[in-house]
């Protein structure tokens, strides 16, 4: 079986290391992004969503439209991560956006950033257009289905031991999941053709003797 090349997931599984190991694995990840860790004295405007970022060029820029004056690259060898701390010196000193984007207690804005950061920055962009949401659509009708695979068709646990055994379980719960709005369909359509006509009832007057409609005309 073909691995799909598409995996819809919620906020909770995208993150910045895992849409790059799906995009160097060939399939994209699709799912909101987090925002950034939120901090009581910053607005949402001074956040790091608000600035933009090129890791490749060692360089950022802020919401005052000024470019970082300095970049550090951090790498912790024990837990293999690598991080790019960005740093506006001298240009805090007299930007309007001081009080609201510098915390109270650092000289400037300094922020930090994993060295996939910038996927995670273009996530959270596409994220704000009408097409991605249409797209997490698919998604939203999936959770149902889930459910009932789960909780009504025992998914949740195999019966078996086995890999080929445990994939053909699931091939037949999921087999089973789509012949059960077949057969449903089949039984409305049964009632309905059993059903009789509203204009094919007749009855004879009693005013007249003549046969009058006692229903209404069925719309074309």
């Amino acid at each position: 079986m073909d691995r799909p090349t598409e995996f819809y997931v919620d906020g909770a599984y995208v993150s910045a290391i895992r849409l790059y190991q799906a995009q160097q694995e060939g399939w994209e990840l699709i799912g909101p992004a987090q925002p950034s860790a939120n901090r009581a004295e910053l607005k949402r405007a001074y956040r790091i969503e608000a600035f933009d970022i090129d890791i490749a060029k060692r360089t950022a820029r802020c919401p005052g439209s000024y470019a970082s004056t300095q970049c550090s690259r951090l790498a912790e060898t024990k837990r293999q991560k690598v991080s790019f701390r960005f740093e506006w010196s001298y240009h805090c000193r007299t930007c309007p956006l001081r009080s609201d984007c510098v915390p109270a207690k650092q000289s400037h804005r300094t922020i930090v950033v994993g060295q996939h950061h910038e996927l995670l920055q273009q996530r959270r962009r596409d994220q704000q257009t009408e097409e991605f949401k249409e797209r997490m659509h698919q998604r939203s009708a999936i959770e149902g289905t889930i459910s009932e695979l789960a909780r009504a068709h025992g998914l949740r646990r195999s019966r078996y031991r086995g890999f080929a055994k445990v994939e053909l379980q699931n091939l037949l719960i999921g087999t089973a999941c789509n012949v059960k709005p077949l057969n449903d369909g089949c039984g409305s359509w049964q009632k309905l053709k059993s059903a009789p006509r509203p204009c094919s009832y007749l009855s004879e007057s009693p005013f007249t003797g003549s046969h009058a409609f006692s229903g209404r005309f069925d719309s074309v």
